[in-house]
């Protein structure tokens, strides 16, 4: 009778196997356009080490193929300033404060890498966007990480999200530009980048846009004035009579080349207010300008300043006797 082969038992991570060797079974995570690739090898000696038996087999598994994708919000609010009764983006007016929150969400299934954001924002406003501050992290568990050391996201896992924020204060020139545009919109959009490695194994750039569109209050141009006499009273022959007049923009957008005609009824020579002489009251900051002098003129009056001329009049005997 032949002895019975047997084979001693030992436990490998717990579990019970015959006393054989191993081979290892390796495999090697591939990037996402590839597959995993795993070949088993078993090796087996009978007692006295006389017929040694091997085997193997490979299995590949499938991955589904890369998807890098960006998606982009951008959203305005409103601060300070005056804004909308009901802080809507309808009829914005000049002086109110814009928070922008932009937010990016890895929505495909690889990670992606230096997130950085550009806003073509002042293509289309008179005045200068903000710096573009990074935000918060909403981690959705795609193991997200960043040093801090930039405005960039250093890297985005699938499901994260992070968020910007830049802010603008909407200027007196945005209103009278568009009041000029076709829509009478601040537009503007916003590009995130990433990089990620292609399936040929080099660098690779995804990108994703979001706009949004802020609508300006509409252009009214508008000046009052106002004219005083230093005495409108039994005033004599030979008098002198000093006008005062007062110009002022109360419209939303600035006003060019102020000239001021006075339509005089005495008989003498009619008094002549020059624009080009007027005192300011600066109300804006200095928007208003007058550069240009000798032309009885003031080259440009911001909404809510003022210019103050006088000029005067001397009554005559034909002034006395008309009455």
């Amino acid at each position: 009778m032949k002895p019975k082969s047997t084979f001693r038992k030992i436990t490998i991570n717990r579990l019970a196997v015959p006393l054989i060797a191993l081979g290892m079974a390796t495999g090697s995570v591939m990037p996402a356009w590839a597959t995993i690739d795993n070949t088993v090898t078993v090796t087996g000696s009978s007692p006295g080490n006389t017929d040694d038996v091997t085997a193997s087999d490979t299995e590949n598994v499938d991955v589904q193929d890369a998807a890098p994708v960006l998606t982009v919000t951008k959203v305005a609010t409103f601060g300070a300033g005056p804004a909308t009764a009901d802080g809507t983006t309808d009829n914005v007016a000049a002086g109110t404060v814009i928070t922008y929150t932009y937010t990016v969400t890895n929505s495909g299934n690889v990670g992606v890498t230096n997130v950085s954001l550009s806003d073509d924002h002042n293509t289309d406003a008179d005045g200068s966007l903000g710096t573009i501050t990074l935000g918060a992290l909403t981690d959705n568990g795609g193991g997200s990480s960043d040093d801090a050391a930039d405005n960039d996201y250093d890297y985005l896992g699938p499901g994260d999200m992070v968020t910007w924020t830049a802010t603008y204060t909407v200027t007196v020139g945005d209103i009278a530009a568009q009041s000029a545009d076709a829509d009478g919109n601040l537009d503007n959009t916003v590009t995130a980048s990433a990089g990620y490695t292609n399936s040929s194994g080099s660098p690779a750039t995804v990108t994703g846009t979001a706009s949004e569109e802020v609508d300006l209050e509409d252009a009214n141009p508008s000046l009052q004035v106002a004219k005083a006499a230093d005495d409108t009273t039994d005033v004599t022959v030979g008098q002198l009579i000093t006008y005062t007049y007062t110009v002022t923009n109360n419209g939303n957008v600035p006003i060019n080349n102020i000239s001021l005609s006075d339509a005089h009824g005495g008989s003498g020579t009619a008094p002549s207010p020059d624009a080009d002489g007027a005192t300011l009251t600066d109300n804006s900051g200095g928007q208003s300008t007058n550069s240009t002098t000798g032309d009885g003129k003031w080259d440009v009056l911001a909404p809510g300043d003022v210019l103050t001329m006088t000029a005067t009049y001397t009554v005559t005997q034909a002034d006395v006797d008309a009455q």
